[in-house]
């Protein structure tokens, strides 16, 4: 049996359902198509984001960097300066009859010399012309400053701060002013004790700006006692001795065998030392034999309270006067 279909034997509603199926079907495929697009182009603008953020923190760093060029491009402008003023100096001495005894003046020898610091001739000490013991300290070198280092003394130099005399007067403001100009790395620095400590160098005050600087770190209180960096350079200078803290050998009259007997005593360090009487001190020596009884500790004491305070140059003087302990 053959059936026969009229297209009109359809229900009316499938007339819609079949367009909106096809219509559903073509939208599916393109969303499928472009939704993989949407995602990679997503995917690229994360990475460029990414890259812009790399980008802008690499400028960051540029600026940075030529702030510090700008800095070191200044210090080395200083560094011409000197060495200018160095060739004029010789140039005015040579005319002025350096060479008058005949011999021949090497002037490239003489630069080269004035500028790695050796021209004596043009240095200022902090002993004078007394030939003192401080002689060694030269009143241009800032960097006995608890805070500055070579390129902060080149800075300083640069803006006209020579010697310590000069940063003496100058305000923590005024330095704060002159630090600005260099870029970040050095904003960052604080210059409010480098006046007070370049005073008591201009005044010869060394004992004071050694215990002052053990309160500082990196020029800045911190409470808590630290080496002293004016102490490090004149014990490498040959001015002062170095002594191991709480060393009582450091005392006029004190060998290792007393030492050791002030030790079995209790007496271990300078502060102990400086607080004991002579008297006894004196029945520890007698209570030890013949042998340490010729000792006398009438000035020991004193000797360690002042290194106990840290007070070098008193103490070395002290000493000067001192015969096995005795005065």
């Amino acid at each position: 049996m053959i059936f026969l279909f009229s297209i009109c034997d359809f229900p009316w509603w499938l007339y819609w359902l079949l367009p909106f199926l096809l219509g559903l079907g073509i939208g599916w495929a393109l969303w499928a198509k472009y939704k993989s697009q949407i995602a990679g182009l997503e995917a690229t603008i994360s990475s460029l984001n990414n890259k812009i953020k790399g980008l802008e923190s690499n400028l960051a760093e540029c600026r940075s960097k030529t702030a510090d060029f700008d800095g070191e491009i200044a210090l080395a402008k200083g560094r011409v300066r000197e060495m200018e003023e160095e060739v004029s100096s010789l140039k005015a001495s040579i005319a002025a009859g350096g060479s008058a005894s005949g011999a021949s003046v090497d002037l490239a020898s003489s630069f080269a010399a004035g500028a790695a610091g050796s021209a004596a001739s043009n240095m200022a000490f902090a002993g004078g012309d007394d030939g003192g013991k401080y002689a060694k300290l030269k009143t241009n070198n800032l960097q006995i400053i608890e805070g500055i280092g070579p390129k902060m003394e080149e800075v300083l130099k640069e803006n006209g701060i020579d010697s310590w005399s000069e940063l003496a007067a100058k305000s923590p403001e005024e330095l704060r002013t002159i630090l600005n100009k260099y870029g970040d790395s050095y904003k960052i620095i604080d210059p409010s004790s480098w006046a007070a400590q370049a005073k008591m160098a201009a005044d010869g005050d060394f004992n004071g700006l050694v215990l002052l600087q053990k309160d500082l770190d990196g020029g800045v209180a911190t409470g808590t006692s630290s080496d002293s960096k004016l102490e490090k350079l004149m014990i490498k200078l040959g001015i002062i001795k170095s002594y191991k803290q709480d060393d009582l050998k450091i005392v006029e009259g004190i060998g290792p065998k007393i030492e050791e007997l002030l030790h079995n005593a209790g007496i271990k360090t300078w502060k102990a030392l400086s607080e004991a009487s002579s008297a006894s001190i004196k029945e520890i020596l007698t209570a030890a034999g013949p042998n340490f009884q010729l000792a006398d500790p009438e000035t020991w004491p004193k000797q360690a309270e002042l290194a106990d305070a840290g007070k070098w140059a008193e103490l070395e003087e002290y000493q000067a006067f001192l015969q096995g302990g005795k005065g």
